[in-house]
């Protein structure tokens, strides 16, 4: 009876005679770190971008004029860390300017609306980013809360980003279809990507 011809093993791949070590699966923590990493520098540039903000201030009036830096005037619904002005004045934050005019009333084929004329100035050293659609909103006489919309035949506030010194101009527009009663109306502008609920305010009156 034959017997089968056994070989020594090549030492090259088992070194000592040891028994072959299982590799570790790497791919569950890839899963786990991978977002979690993610977050991170997601919170940390949150929190970086908050707190470079910097206070919102009333600079001049609607003439030009010099004005006591305060939180404006007051105006029904308005927030503890609201800044207002009238109509025409311009509030400076996080290094833009903004000044909005007097809202009025605008008719065109798709119907009635509202519109200021909005410039933005970038007062600051850096190139910042700038809004002309979500960040808008008008306060009516009755203290509803209204989005902007485009429609009208006037040149619309873009978005985009201005360089130090850059000047953006153009309007928001607020759907006014179903009429504007006499009375106070509040054009606000709230930054859509920022934790801070601060609020800019442009009272006018119709």
């Amino acid at each position: 009876m034959t017997h089968p011809i056994s070989y020594p093993a090549d030492p090259s791949q088992n070194p000592q005679g040891r028994p072959p070590r299982a590799r570790r699966r790497v791919w569950p923590w890839m899963v786990v770190g991978v977002p979690v990493l993610l977050f991170g520098a997601c919170s940390i540039a949150v929190v970086s971008s908050v707190g470079g903000e910097k206070e919102a201030t009333v600079i001049s009036g609607p003439t030009g004029e010099e004005v006591v830096a305060d939180r404006g005037p007051e105006f029904p619904g308005k927030l503890d860390h609201d800044t207002a002005a009238v109509a025409g004045a311009t509030i400076s934050r996080d290094d833009l300017a903004y000044t909005v005019g007097p809202l009025q009333a605008v008719d065109s084929l798709l119907g009635s609306y509202l519109c200021s004329e909005v410039t933005i100035v970038n007062v600051g050293t850096a190139e910042n980013d700038f809004n002309g659609y979500t960040d808008w909103h008008v306060q009516d006489a009755g203290g509803a809360i209204r989005d902007s919309t485009f429609g009208t035949d006037r040149p619309m506030l873009q978005s985009g980003r201005l360089a130090p010194g850059g000047t953006a101009t153009g309007n928001v527009c607020f759907d006014a279809r179903s009429g504007a009663a006499p009375g106070t109306y509040i054009v606000l502008y709230e930054d859509t990507f920022s934790l801070s609920t601060d609020r800019l305010a442009w009272v006018s009156a119709l």
